[in-house]
């Protein structure tokens, strides 16, 4: 498995961004037409979190949503092969790039929050590359994919450490070092491994509270970053941006807390939803008694 996904990758990086742009649009429309499990949890997400969409309009952000996610792979692809001028070239606008040397320079260390949005892989090319970079990343079930997948992400001298304890040592390590950690904030913990019920798009989700046990320990920055799409007549370009949070992610008040944090991924998203991955199942564990939104598990 470990092999075939090495040669996708390759394909996936040989091809040019609008034949793979394309390509994804494609497929995207043979998975809507067939039902695939990914398209069916991301129409549920999209009627939950967009309740006053019409059908057309579910429909129509579905399909986008499931071709922006398709293109992700292709990004991926070039994230394992491209040249780093090549690929860092891509980046046109970056937002916010003083704030993020301001809040490195006083030592305190800053956890850059990185939900599932755009091209998020490309945030470990780009900071990598110019900061001391260091991220948790979960481990694929088949453990041949492992040294792939972590090779890719750490061609750019970003430290990948697994989700588990001795991976969340070593993060907690680079942080108190005064350095730069990330974390996807939008990830949905185990009940009873530290998370907390706060509303995302007017809906409790299950959010972790490990970020505010890094905040309440260690006070450092707490900033959010994203990637953007940018579709153009020239192809696909970038637009990174960081981003301070609502000062109540720093309260002691873990629910506060976590309801900053999904505020802030909110925001993010609303700058383009169908970029956010809405396949992913955010309301999977849902409060005591509340019936599971998913068809399939």
């Amino acid at each position: 498995m470990g092999m075939t996904l090495r040669a996708l990758l390759w394909l996936a990086g040989r091809c040019s961004p609008g034949f793979a742009w394309a390509l994804a649009g494609s497929v995207a429309a043979l998975m809507v037409r067939f039902e695939s499990a990914s398209v069916a949890d991301t129409r549920t997400n999209l009627g939950v979190c967009f309740p006053d969409l019409t059908a057309d309009e579910l429909e129509a952000r579905c399909r986008a949503s499931i071709r922006h996610m398709i293109y992700l792979f292709f990004e991926f692809g070039q994230l394992a092969h491209w040249d780093e001028r090549r690929l860092l070239g891509c980046i046109t606008d970056i937002e916010g790039r003083s704030l993020l040397e301001q809040c490195l320079e006083d030592g305190r260390g800053i956890l850059l929050l990185v939900p599932h949005y755009g091209n998020w892989e490309l945030l470990c090319a780009y900071l990598g590359r110019n900061h001391t970079l260091a991220a948790l990343y979960d481990p694929p079930k088949l453990e041949s994919l492992e040294p792939v997948i972590k090779s890719a992400r750490e061609k750019y001298q970003g430290q990948m450490f697994a989700i588990d304890t001795a991976g969340m040592r070593s993060l907690v390590k680079v942080l108190k070092e005064g350095k730069l950690i990330t974390i996807l904030p939008d990830q949905v913990p185990e009940r009873g491994a530290g998370g907390v019920y706060a509303d995302f798009f007017g809906h409790p989700a299950l959010t972790m509270t490990f970020t505010h046990r890094l905040i309440q320990r260690h006070n450092p920055h707490v900033l959010m970053g994203s990637v953007q799409r940018l579709i153009g007549e020239q192809g696909m370009s970038y637009r990174l941006c960081f981003e301070a949070l609502d000062q109540s992610v720093y309260e002691k008040d873990e629910a506060m807390s976590a309801r900053a944090m999904n505020a802030a991924v909110e925001g993010v998203v609303m700058r383009d939803p169908v970029q956010y991955q809405w396949e992913y199942k955010r309301f999977k564990r849902p409060p005591e008694g509340q019936a599971n939104i998913y068809r399939r598990q």
